[in-house]
Order: structure tokens, then C-alpha cells, then sequence
């Protein structure tokens, strides 16, 4: 998990998502609502019951109406960050597993750092489970210990089960190698629940550029089914084919819905991820 150092190195981070809140607690982000945070918004005339504190004299001395000066409120936003604990994400070197925590962890340090709530989603067996909302600074010690203690052995297809709940207006974050059927069904039920979705694809270096030869036995992870296979040239090229297909699709799906997406490899260290590839994509700012 990221250390005490490189935890620190994100406090300027915020997530770069124009998100308007009518709803919720006071927390760091502007809402359309009027309240009484210290940055300005408008004026309006006095009406019988206002607050006389907010008169502003000055503008009495030059108009001779009496005007209230109204703040922007700050609203906090509710962030969902689901994780995807099946057992094909129990593989690579470093194991896609370990990446997803640290994103998480990333994650949910930004959003408590600017003053948000965190919900953590995955999944056992056939259920969804969830951290319960979290907020305030000093709690990224709750995120912390669940994510150190998620264990990625579901042969359950998360994505089957997502939408067994509702979710509360706010921004979801995925964390998934996507092999799914039903990414598509889960991104069009997020919109319908009135999330601002992230979508962060994280695969393996090999299952990007496979370098394996030769006769070998396959396993799936999850299912434990096996195939023999004959790997040579012509069936890395088909490979190579389907895995632009199965990343196009993704993206085409993704744009459909208004989604964000970064795709990332545990070829790359926490730091490049963080600080490149979600910068870059407009994730974070």
C-alpha cells in the first residue's frame, strides 16, 4: 500500500470533474444553492425576514435600496469508487490486485482531502458489499484497512450485480480489468442513477503484449476451465486484433454515456499512473 511519503505528494490533487450539487452536506465543492461560505455570488434586493447582517451599506450609500449579498454555498460530493475483486485480477507482476488498492487508496485520499465522502463497493460471492460512507481527513484509516484486507478470489461477475442497489446523485469510479459482458448494462444503470462515471481499465502487461510460444494449457481464473492452445504467430496477431476490438468497444461505450476513461498497466509505477495517466486523461488536476 502507498506509504505515508507518497500520500503526501497528493494533496494538490483534486478530481477534475465539473460536477453541479443542489443536495447534500457542506463539504469543498461550489453548489448552485446559495449559503454562506466566503465566496461571492450575487446580490438581491432586501426582502422582510432577511438576515440585516448581509445588507451591504455600500450599495445602499450609492443605489439607496437595500441589497443582500449572497455566498456560494460549498456542497461535498458523494464518491463511489467500485473494485473489482474477481480472481482475474489476482494475476501479474505486480498483480492488477495490488494496483487497484493503491489507486483506491489514491482515490479516496483525494476526495476526503477536499472534503467529499467515499463509498467503497466490491463484491463476495454473490453480494455487494460496501464500506459505508466515510468522510473527514483523518478517516483514510478505515479505507486504508478495508482495502488491505480485500481479497480477489470472486468467480462472481461483479458487474452482474452492481445494479442490485441504488446509488445516491454523486461520482462513481470503476477500477477493473473489464471482462465483462455486462460493463455496458452497469455504465447505462450509473447514468441512470445520475453518476459522473470514471472508468479506470487496468490490465496486465502481458494481457497487452502476450509473449507466450508454443504448446501450452490455459486455465481460466475463474471458471477453472482449460484449453489446450498452440500459440505461434498467427494466433498472437488474432489475439492483438480482439484486444484492440475489446478496448475500442470499451471507449465507444464509454464516449456513449458521457463516461471518463483512462486505461492503465502495471507496467507503469503508482507514481507514472497518478500523476501521468490520470492527469493526462482529466481525471485529476
Amino acid at each position: 500500500m502507498l506509504d505515508k511519503s507518497f500520500l503526501s505528494k497528493l494533496n494538490g490533487l483534486k478530481l477534475n470533474y465539473n460536477l453541479s450539487i443542489n443536495k447534500g452536506y457542506s463539504g469543498g465543492r461550489k453548489s448552485r444553492a446559495k449559503g454562506s461560505s466566503s465566496e461571492f455570488s450575487d446580490f438581491r434586493e432586501y426582502i422582510h425576514g432577511d438576515d440585516f447582517r448581509k445588507i451591504d451599506w455600500n450599495a445602499y450609500g450609492r443605489f439607496e435600496k437595500l441589497y443582500i449579498k449572497e455566498f456560494m454555498e460549498e456542497r461535498e460530493v458523494l464518491v463511489n469508487i467500485f473494485l473489482d475483486t474477481s480472481r482475474s485480477m489476482d494475476f501479474g507482476d505486480p498483480k492488477k490486485a495490488t494496483i487497484l488498492k493503491n489507486i483506491a487508496l489514491a482515490f479516496s485520499f483525494i476526495s476526503l482531502n477536499n472534503l467529499d465522502r467515499i463509498n467503497l463497493y466490491y463484491h463476495q460471492e454473490n453480494d455487494i458489499k460496501e464500506s459505508g460512507y466515510i468522510n473527514g481527513k483523518n478517516s483514510l484509516n478505515r479505507a486504508m484497512v478495508l482495502l488491505d484486507e480485500l481479497e480477489f478470489q470472486n468467480r462472481t461477475d461483479f458487474f452482474s450485480i452492481i445494479n442490485r442497489r441504488p446509488y445516491k446523485s454523486g461520482i462513481s469510479i470503476i477500477i477493473s480489468d473489464l471482462f465483462t459482458d455486462d460493463f455496458e448494462n452497469i455504465v447505462k444503470y450509473l447514468s441512470y442513477m445520475n453518476q459522473k462515471i470514471i472508468v479506470i481499465h487496468l490490465l496486465d502487461k502481458k494481457e497487452l503484449r502476450p509473449d507466450y510460444t508454443g504448446d501450452l494449457r490455459l486455465i481460466d481464473s475463474e471458471t477453472l476451465a482449460g484449453d489446450d492452445v498452440s500459440i505461434s504467430g498467427l494466433i498472437l496477431s488474432s489475439y492483438d486484433k480482439t484486444l484492440k476490438s475489446f478496448i475500442q468497444k470499451t471507449r465507444e461505450t464509454c464516449k456513449k454515456y458521457g463516461c471518463v476513461y483512462s486505461m492503465v498497466s502495471n507496467e507503469f509505477s503508482i507514481d507514472e499512473i497518478i500523476f501521468e495517466k490520470l492527469v493526462r486523461a482529466g481525471i485529476l488536476r
